[in-house]
């Protein structure tokens, strides 16, 4: 985590990470996370100052890449929903697509506290939980 204060919104916070995450600042997400930030996945949770980098690490085995198709925000005060769906490859090269996700943040201080991602992609047999 960095030690300044994330400007903008909550929203702005949590694009800004998705920017990151598609791009190759993935390694930087670290920066708009809280020390005590939690980040839950199908089937894991990571928290405290090493949450970011933990969750890359759970993500790295299993995706070539993946990207997201944003359908609608929703914004009240400092959280953050995301909705949409997933497409990607994974890491044994199969395409997916059309993987339905929310994602719930909770940003406090210009830092992104808590992030719950729910995603079909175990359902869709593309990832075991």
């Amino acid at each position: 985590m960095s030690s300044e204060s994330n400007t903008g919104t909550a929203r702005t916070i949590v694009e800004d990470f998705f920017e990151r995450m598609e791009d190759d600042r993935r390694s930087t997400i670290d920066e708009l996370f809280a020390d005590t930030a939690t980040i839950t996945v199908p089937g894991e949770m990571f928290t405290g100052p090493t949450a970011a980098t933990d969750f890359l690490a759970f993500l790295e085995p299993r995706y070539e890449w993946a990207a997201k198709e944003f359908d609608r925000w929703i914004v009240k005060d400092n959280t953050v929903i995301s909705t949409g769906t997933l497409y990607g490859v994974d890491n044994d090269g199969e395409e997916f697509n059309g993987i339905r996700y929310v994602d719930i943040y909770h940003v406090k201080d210009g830092f992104i506290t808590q992030l719950d991602i729910y995603n079909d992609l175990a359902v869709e047999g593309i990832t075991e939980l």
